[in-house]
């Protein structure tokens, strides 16, 4: 993940979090933690956090931008995550990026 969008991902969790009230903070925490440890065993499954800043009831762009746009925009951040994994030579994790960026792109031909 790059500096920018950790930040942005940071500030927006901060932010989505001061709207809890501590029985859903504890859950959500709790959801995390299981999550991260998910991904820790299987990296490929590896959402970066973006799960759970992204609400499903919170669409503002519902019926204005396809779902093949959407997934076009999330192959273009994908492949740019991998680019600055080869740039810093991290040759393991670009590899992880391609898997997803293959099955993305599956995803988009299919429909």
């Amino acid at each position: 993940m790059i500096d920018k969008e950790y930040e942005k991902l940071i500030a927006r969790i901060k932010k989505d979090i001061s709207m809890y009230v501590d029985e859903e903070y504890e859950e959500l925490v709790d959801r995390i933690k299981f999550d991260l440890y998910k991904e820790f065993i299987d990296p490929e499954t590896a959402t970066y956090g973006v799960k759970y800043v992204e609400d499903e009831l919170d669409e503002p762009y519902e019926g204005i931008i396809s779902d093949e746009d959407k997934l076009k925009d999330e192959l273009s951040r994908l492949c740019l995550i991998q680019n600055k994994f080869v740039d810093d030579e991290k040759y393991e994790k670009a590899e992880l990026m391609k898997n997803k960026i293959i099955k993305l792109q599956n995803k988009i031909n299919k429909l």
